[in-house]
């Protein structure tokens, strides 16, 4: 007598790869236990593990087709997402790999392939279904969310059997989402460990390649892992999108006992052995870049999370993993990742441990084309140049500065007004000290050049002015030649001589004239319209966005402020490199663009994050459409060098009506709605509700 086994009422655990992003957890999936009867496997019968040949769903319906029984776990994997939805009767036994109690599916192995239960009417399982459990299990098929599975199963236990031998992949092949469902091992080093739906998040890497791993929570002290080596044998379960497509990827060990340490973390990250900036990324061999590097140096300055600590051969960004008060002028020890960039390198996910303070180095007096060699990236220095335009968004002053036909900007941190910033006159000679960032970069055979940098400020008392502005102007010139002019008709003697040596003047004063200001245009231009996407800048938002309040209180309308920030945008760096992110980059900004009316500004403000103003509006409900549309034609993949790159974008939306909110509160709290929406499970936009964390009224 078989007994039935129902499932426990326990929450479900997410599965990632095979939930929609949108939702807030990935829902996991098991098998449910019922006795099998003969009339279960009457049409059972043995076909080969290729897929069968496709069966026409419009002559089935006129004369239906008795569709073969799939015996194997590759004859399932291998169907179409068309065939699977025919719903082909599957009867096969395998063994359990992977499952987890409060799932309702669990990964099986028939000895030689893999794929994924799901059981009938999504009931949870019992303890009675575990790793190493042998079933007949008897089902249809179904299309999955990526992969076919089988679906809407019943099964018999029939005992206990070893798991399969693994297959030995690497990360990269498991990038590419073929190996869905299979029992593999792979090598890497853990990154990071964390913890969310009771299940413990392992993120491991290998090079330039990155997967998480999810397994119950043991007795062993899962932080002890971080900078392991080690080999893992689990499933792989990669995570997808609504439109069936890879956009991450995973894997499930059954348990901490599957997690095999080749090479043990570090007792104490601190012991590590000290290394300068210049030889972390220098050739060695036999080096690896997937583990701690530990680095001594003073601190120069701080932007938020990154440190910019300085060992005295040079400087660095060190990105935080927790927020931290450090100031200029501490001594630290930073231990963390190091991660390529363009011309510079950085320290990832670190720590830091205070040793004292020193005084701090002094800076490196430059031209503006000696700091574009990108030699001295992340270090302390100073240089002088004429303010060209100034201005004031959100957290922080922006400035340009021209020196030497050379034009570079500097950056102050700062929410509040500061006194001395705006009595700063543009056209004033100053002096800057900060630290010395590249911006952008081009191609140049195998060298990324710079092609840009900024200053990064640390307070108002890092900028001096050396000389205000001269009274000489083209205004004053102009009032000079009219004097000059006047003389002449007074002294007619001389005015053949005097009219000829006037045109002469004023030709000159006009030709310099008209250069001054279209240098200055273009410099005014490059301000307020972003390099790389061509979209208006904070300066331009923050200007047309204070325009369209005081049109909107006018004309009694209304407007919308849409903050549009790009899903995992970092994994598509790390994976495809920065190249393949400024054209999806790109891509982005136009289909904003064309997304928007004429009227409409779209805007760049940060790495990945854009603005959309939507001003005059009749109905602020028509924002909510927008966006919607927004989320539905950015999620498109973008192609880039033949290969299609998956795009998705998370919305926050903050509507009113004339005179309800300023433009500070405006972008608070579509800020809010923004990350509700990454909240939310990402792919998706949301209103922004009084009841939001951080929402703000006027």
């Amino acid at each position: 007598m078989v007994d039935r086994l129902a499932g426990l009422d326990l929450a479900s655990v997410p599965r990632a790869g095979h939930r929609l992003c949108r939702r807030a957890s990935l829902v996991l999936i098991a098998a449910i236990l019922v006795p099998l009867g003969p009339a279960a496997v009457a049409q059972h019968s043995a076909i080969p593990p290729s897929a069968p040949k496709p069966v026409n769903a419009r002559e089935s319906r006129k004369h239906p087709v008795a569709l073969p029984t799939l015996t194997t776990a590759a004859a399932v994997h291998n169907l179409t997402p068309a065939q699977s939805r025919l719903h082909y009767p599957v009867h096969l036994r395998a063994v359990c790999t992977v499952c987890f109690a409060g799932w309702h599916g669990f990964f099986v192995n028939d000895g030689k392939y893999g794929v994924y239960v799901e059981t009938k009417n999504q009931v949870l399982l019992t303890a009675a279904i575990h790793p190493g459990t042998w079933l007949d299990i008897v089902g249809v098929t179904g299309p999955g969310e990526y992969a076919p599975v089988v679906d809407q199963s019943t099964l018999r236990i029939l005992g206990e059997k070893p798991l399969p031998p693994t297959r030995e992949v690497s990360l990269e092949t498991i990038s590419t989402g073929v190996e869905d469902g299979q029992w593999i091992s792979f090598e890497g080093t853990v990154r990071s460990v964390g913890f969310g739906d009771s299940m413990l998040a392992l993120t491991v890497v290998s090079g330039r390649w990155q997967i998480v791993v999810n397994t119950p929570p043991g007795k062993t002290a899962a932080n002890g892992l971080i900078d392991a080596r080690v080999r893992i044998r689990g499933a792989a379960g990669p995570v997808f999108n609504q439109r069936r497509q890879l956009i991450a990827v995973g894997a499930y060990a059954p348990n901490l006992d599957y997690i095999q340490i080749l090479r043990p973390a570090p007792a104490d990250p601190f012991s590590l052995p000290l290394k300068q900036l210049r030889n972390v990324f220098e050739y060695s061999p036999g080096a690896s870049w997937d583990h701690l590097v530990r680095l001594r140096g003073i601190v120069s300055a701080r932007s938020g999370q990154t440190v910019f600590i300085y060992d005295g051969t040079q400087g660095a960004g060190v990105i935080s993993r927790e927020r931290n008060d450090l100031q200029p002028g501490e001594v630290v020890d930073a231990v963390g990742y190091p991660v390529l960039g363009e011309t510079a390198h950085t320290l990832d996910d670190a720590i830091f441990r205070r040793l004292g303070t020193a005084p701090l180095p002094e800076p490196r007096v430059l031209t503006p084309k000696q700091a574009l060699s990108g030699e001295f990236e992340g270090d302390l220095v100073r240089l002088t140049g004429r303010l060209i335009e100034k201005g004031k968004a959100w957290d922080q002053y922006t400035m340009l500065i021209e020196e030497g036909g050379e034009v570079f900007s500097a950056v102050l941190p700062g929410e509040r007004e500061d006194p001395a910033m705006n009595a700063l006159r543009e056209g004033s000679q100053i002096q800057l000290t900060g630290v010395c960032v590249i911006s952008d970069t081009q191609a140049s055979r195998h060298f990324r050049l710079p092609k840009a940098f900024q200053v990064l400020l640390r307070s108002p008392s890092d900028i001096v002015v050396i000389d205000s502005p001269p009274w000489w102007t083209p205004a004053h010139a102009f009032l000079v030649l009219a004097l000059v002019i006047a003389a002449t008709l007074i002294a007619l003697a001389w005015v053949v001589a005097l009219k000829r040596r006037v045109a002469q003047q004023t030709a000159l004063l006009r030709e310099q004239a008209d250069l001054l200001r279209e240098s200055e245009e273009r410099f005014r231009h490059m301000a307020l319209h972003d390099a790389l996407t061509g979209l208006a800048t904070r300066l331009l938002l923050q200007d047309r966005l204070d325009s369209a309040l005081e049109t909107a209180k006018r004309h009694q309308t209304a407007l919308a402020l849409l903050v549009v920030d790009l899903d995992k945008f970092k994994d598509i760096n790390d994976t495809f490199g920065h190249q393949a992110g400024d054209a999806v980059l790109r891509s982005v900004a136009d289909r904003l663009v064309e997304a928007v009316r004429k009227i409409d500004t779209v805007a760049r403000i940060g790495g990945d994050e854009f603005v959309v103003l939507l001003s005059d509006l009749r109905d602020p409900h028509i924002a909510e459409k927008i966006a919607e549309m927004i989320v539905q034609n950015l999620a498109a993949p973008v192609l880039y060098e033949e290969r299609e790159l998956p795009v998705s974008v998370s919305i926050g939306v903050c509507a009113a009506s004339a005179g309800e909110l300023d433009a500070e509160t405006l972008m608070k709290n579509a800020d809010a709605a923004l990350y509700q929406a990454k909240a939310n499970g990402r792919n998706c936009y949301e209103v922004f509700a009084p009841a939001m964390p951080g929402a703000r009224t006027a």
